[in-house]
């Protein structure tokens, strides 16, 4: 019985090592191994390679907005002609009536206003 005991750890552990190596050595095991590495180093390819084409598409893109800019900073603005009147007559707007001041109003309010600007306090 105390045999047994012993034997079973022993046993366990020389199974635990021996299942690994016989993987190993099973060849069609191993080739479908390779081939799934291969098959994932190769879609690490092409993701990288499709990284790169989008990184230089951006940039491009970030290129040519730049030169755009460049470009239209660069031109000079399109000035409007100035307006010219063809004739004195429709150069001048019609404002409507203006108030009228007789002139008897405005001299004596300059004669207030003169008497006013003379007499210092």
């Amino acid at each position: 019985m105390k045999a047994m005991r012993l034997l079973l750890p022993v046993l366990a552990i020389l199974a635990a090592a021996a299942s690994p190596a016989s993987a190993q050595l099973d060849p069609a095991r191993i080739a479908r191994e390779n081939e799934l590495w291969a098959q994932q180093q190769l879609q690490n390819q092409r993701a990288v390679a499709m990284e790169n084409q989008l990184n230089a598409l951006d940039a491009r893109l970030s290129t040519e907005v730049r030169l755009r800019e460049l470009r239209d900073q660069a031109r000079r603005p399109i000035l409007p002609a100035p307006h010219v009147a063809k004739s004195a007559a429709a150069s001048t707007p019609d404002l409507g009536p203006f108030p009228s001041i007789p002139d008897e109003t405005l001299a004596a309010s300059n004669r207030r206003v003169r008497a006013a600007s003379q007499n210092r306090r």
